[in-house]
């Protein structure tokens, strides 16, 4: 039994001694682990270690799409200046923090259904509606027209661009703390003066167009030489015509036309002249080449130039179909076509009477009163006591009362006795002054060089080349 116990213990203690033997070695392994790790190192041998780790373990770049960092630590390395073209290149930040939304105006719209349409809200229509007169225009919205809506990227409102007239628009734009602010910004416009003529075919309205005159430039000529021409009478073919009138260009665009600046017309042989002229009070008129005035105090024609369908004097009336006395001149035109107040007067009835339907009858200076019946509707400012200017729109064609189409059925009556409209004599307006005398020849012969110089290129393109 005690060998047993002795053999027992030796071997306890050999175990113990291959215990320490091991604690030991391991000791001393780690020392030269320690060792070789702060121990000075090749260089060479470090980066060809790195570079075979960063094979390893980097994940492959297709070569035609390089990595972004790469690319731009390239840039860098490559170009001293990259820094300052970097500072100059173009900002795109301002673009992409606002985009623009174009919105077309339909029937029945107005400022909140735009906006609702848009995904605004009302808080962005109530702000801009607070801006008071200045976005006044947006209340008035035409079917056609367009807005530009200024927008965030998050769709917040911005500003609002919309073109009041030709050479006009409204700018709202949100600034800062201040908010949203109205603009009015007028566009640079120019005024170009257009010679056109023609002879008359059918008609003078359908020559004028036949020369590319536009349509109102036609009423204008009407109205201008309506004293002297009856133009619903006595216009012929053969009869001449040359016209001087300006055109409105707005950036590089034609938005309309103004007035005839002078005119001639050739009627069975006779030759007639208009020069426009505002004499340095401001007054405008229409004058011959030696000042006379081709004005009166009435319109010769109510109505947009259009035809007679019936005349004044004895006719077959249309409904009774017997022979009747036409105390007035008929006017054809389409219903809606607006009525102009032939001169300057005072309404002494509006309303309804009997054969005329709906009617105006004005009073006028110098014991004139004018008849307007079968109408529409009427101006609605327009009352007994009304006062209206000449060219004034009162009312509108119709067919009320005793009418069988749209027609204007106009009379003219001087101390109370029916009269011709087309035919009555009236006083001429007075002519030039004599102090405006000079600036009327200044004024006016630029206008008169211009017809000449389109009648001699109207007479070298019709005369014959002589030939060899």
């Amino acid at each position: 039994m005690p060998r047993r116990i002795l053999f027992a213990q030796n071997k306890s203690r050999f175990s113990l001694w291959v215990r320490l033997g091991l604690l030991v070695g391991g000791l001393a392994s780690l020392g030269l682990v320690v060792a070789k790790i702060n121990a000075p190192t090749d260089p060479a041998l470090d980066r060809s270690i790195d570079q075979q780790i960063a094979r390893e373990v980097a994940l492959p770049v297709p070569a035609e799409q390089p990595r972004q960092a790469d690319a731009e630590l390239s840039a860098l390395t490559t170009d001293p200046k990259s820094s300052t073209a970097a500072e100059s290149a173009p900002d795109d930040t301002a673009s992409a923090s606002e985009k623009t939304l174009e919105m077309v105006i339909k029937r029945g719209d107005n400022l909140s259904t735009v906006f609702a349409r848009a995904g605004l809200s009302a808080q962005d229509v109530q702000q801009v509606v607070d801006l008071g007169q200045p976005a006044a225009p947006l209340k008035a919205l035409k079917p056609g027209e367009k807005i530009s809506l200024a927008l965030t990227p998050d769709h917040q409102l911005l500003g609002v661009d919309y073109k009041v007239a030709p050479d006009k628009a409204l700018s709202i734009r949100k600034e800062g703390d201040a908010g949203l602010i109205a603009s009015e910004i007028v566009l640079p416009s120019e005024s170009r003066l257009v010679t056109a003529e023609g002879k008359i075919e059918s008609s003078l309205y359908q020559s004028a167009l036949d020369a590319g005159v536009p349509a109102a430039m036609v009423m204008q000529l009407a109205d201008i030489f309506g004293w002297k021409i009856n133009f619903l009478k006595d216009v012929q073919p053969g009869d001449q015509f040359r016209i001087v009138y300006a055109e409105q260009w707005v950036q590089g665009k034609r938005v309309g036309t103004g007035h005839v600046m002078a005119a001639e017309f050739t009627n069975q042989g006779k030759t007639f002249q208009a020069l426009r002229y505002t004499t340095p009070t401001g007054v405008t008129g229409y004058y011959e080449p030696n000042g006379a005035s081709l004005e009166r105090g009435f319109l010769r024609y109510p109505v947009e130039f259009s035809r007679i369908s019936s005349k004044f004097g004895m006719r077959m009336h249309p409904l009774f179909h017997h022979l009747k006395q036409h105390n007035g001149v008929d006017f054809a035109a389409p219903t809606g076509t607006p009525i102009h107040a032939a001169g300057a007067g005072k309404v002494t009835f509006i309303g309804w009477q009997h054969g005329y339907g709906k009617v105006i009858k004005l009073a006028h200076e110098g014991n004139f009163q004018t008849v307007y019946g079968h109408m529409s509707g009427f101006n609605r400012r327009l009352k007994t006591g009304s006062t209206v200017a000449m060219g004034e729109v009162i009312g509108y064609v119709g067919m009320t009362g005793d009418a069988t189409g749209p027609h204007l059925h106009y009379e003219f009556h001087v101390k109370g006795v029916y009269t011709d409209p087309l035919s009555a004599k009236l006083p001429e307006a007075n002519p030039i002054p004599s102090r405006y005398r000079k600036d009327f020849l200044a004024q006016t012969q630029p206008l008169l060089d211009a017809m000449a110089a389109s009648a001699d290129a109207k007479q070298a393109s019709n005369t014959p080349r002589a030939t060899d």
